[in-house]
């Protein structure tokens, strides 16, 4: 499970998720989640027209010929 917290400054929050590689999560889009910002399945329930974003973090990353790292 990917590490996740939560930070206020001003009256705005920001959800802050660390994934390692080959970690993949899916985040809530309709706002209807019990375990908000990671999505639950509400958004089948709640009839909504939105699907979570799913955000995946590549299993390894390769050097390429210059020698930086590319996906």
């Amino acid at each position: 499970m990917p590490e996740f917290s939560t930070v206020e400054k001003n009256g705005h929050f920001r959800h802050i998720i660390q994934l390692k590689p080959g970690e993949r999560v899916s985040l809530c889009r309709c706002y209807g989640s019990k375990n908000f910002p990671f999505c639950d399945g509400t958004h089948n329930q709640i009839h909504s027209n939105v699907g979570p974003a799913i955000i995946e973090v590549p299993a390894s990353v390769e050097e390429n010929e210059e020698g930086t790292q590319s996906s």
